[in-house]
């Protein structure tokens, strides 16, 4: 009798999950909802989506079931954490699954059906959705820079070296000073997930403060624009020389 108010109770909750997990509200911002996150076939390119916009490849949108159309979400790569702010457009008729556009899944490395998170945003997100298209653009000129190929003379290399700024141009963004690596990590976590893996945090000489860098090796203009992007993280995030 125990065992069986035992199974009971446990189907009662996890029924009363299921459903809280499908009742997706739109002034709900803060609970996140488990989802299965895939992207669009190709075939869909070029067609008008439930909203009336064209589906594009290369846009942060998505399709679901239920979220309003219009509204902006967060999608959370369940494996790897990172994260994606895009727009529902569309109607995806599965129901747990925010289908992507390619350039959106590709961002948090979604390949196939993987497990994500969906966290509703309130109003007000518009413009860091559309900041974030730059900022991934900017991630993925940088992973294409060449590189030096070791068969190239010493003195190619030499003069790089000696002057890095001249020949290619590089610069990097500091963003700022931090006390602890607590605050230095908790700061940066708050760049869009694709820049994460280019920070780094070494101590600031001649003080106790701990220095944060973008290390994106870009033009001057390039760092500059994206300094102008994360203004409102990093108000005081300045273009440097790269090392």
């Amino acid at each position: 009798m125990v065992i069986r108010r035992l199974t009971t109770t446990i189907w009662i909750l996890l029924f009363a999950i299921t459903l809280h997990a499908q009742n997706y509200s739109n002034d709900d911002t803060t609970y996140e909802y488990p989802n299965k996150g895939t992207f669009y076939h190709d075939r869909f390119v070029g067609r008008k989506t439930a909203s009336g916009e064209v589906f594009d490849q290369n846009k942060f949108t998505a399709a679901h079931w239920k979220i309003k159309l219009g509204t902006y979400i967060m999608v959370t790569n369940s494996n790897n954490g990172r994260q994606v702010i895009v727009k529902v457009n569309d109607r995806c008729p599965k129901r747990g699954v925010i289908d992507m556009s390619h350039r959106a899944a590709t961002a948090i490395g979604i390949r196939g059906c993987q497990p994500v998170t969906v966290r509703i945003l309130p109003p007000g997100h518009e413009g860091q959705w559309r900041r974030q298209e730059y900022l991934f653009d900017s991630v993925k000129t940088v992973r294409q820079q060449p590189t030096i190929s070791p068969k190239q003379p010493a003195s190619i290399s030499q003069s790089i070296a000696k002057s890095p700024a001249k020949p290619m141009g590089r610069y990097n963004l500091l963003l700022g000073t931090a006390a602890t690596h607590g605050e230095a990590f908790t700061l940066t976590q708050r760049l869009p997930a694709e820049l994460h893996e280019y920070v780094t945090v070494d101590s600031l000489e001649g003080s106790n403060m701990l220095r944060m860098t973008l290390e994106i090796h870009q033009s001057r203009q390039r760092v500059d624009q994206i300094r102008r992007s994360l203004k409102d993280i990093f108000p005081q995030a300045r273009v440097v020389v790269a090392d």
